[in-house]
């Protein structure tokens, strides 16, 4: 037996709508770099092992996509712009056949909290882009605002009166 998992583009990614049912070959065109932060799991399951790995990708692709699709599939049925992780490593479901992809490690979602007296930076770095805007609102909520703030931007006067400017840079 096999084990594999499904990656499907997770809508809520900047540039969706691009991905999703786009061959690799005219995602790459429109300069798009695939991450893994762009995808979410739908599936893991095991499968017989095929001849060669193309052969078992295929056999997946028939189990998701002809007939009953497994209980705990939480996903539409298997189509171009997927991901199958098989063996660590990822294979692109292509218009025809499968395309096996690098993913570059998920970049820290970065905030930027400057001190614009003493001209000091802070970075705070974290792994998703929840775990950052959830924290950018509880900072945002806990203090006065300086000026009317934008979705990427506010700033406050601290408790020493130096002005400080939070930024997502992301």
């Amino acid at each position: 037996m096999k084990h594999y998992s499904v990656l499907q583009v997770n809508e809520e990614t900047d540039n969706a709508r691009y991905i999703m049912f786009s061959s690799y070959e005219l995602v790459k065109k429109m300069g798009i770099t695939l991450t893994l932060d762009m995808y979410k799991k739908v599936y893991e399951g095991d499968i017989e092992e095929a001849e060669n790995t193309a052969e078992t990708l295929d056999a997946i692709f028939v189990k998701l996509n002809v007939g009953r699709k497994p209980e705990d599939y939480k996903g539409h049925s298997l189509s171009v712009s997927d991901i199958i992780v098989m063996d660590g490593k990822y294979y692109y479901v292509n218009g025809i056949g499968y395309v096996e992809v690098k993913f570059k490690p998920n970049t820290p979602k970065t905030i930027l909290i400057f001190n614009e007296r003493t001209m000091k930076r802070e970075r705070k770095n974290f792994k998703t882009e929840d775990e950052a805007n959830a924290y950018y609102e509880r900072k945002k909520s806990r203090v006065t605002l300086a000026c009317e703030p934008s979705e990427r931007v506010f700033s406050y006067v601290n408790e020493w009166g130096n002005r400080m400017l939070v930024q997502k840079m992301y």
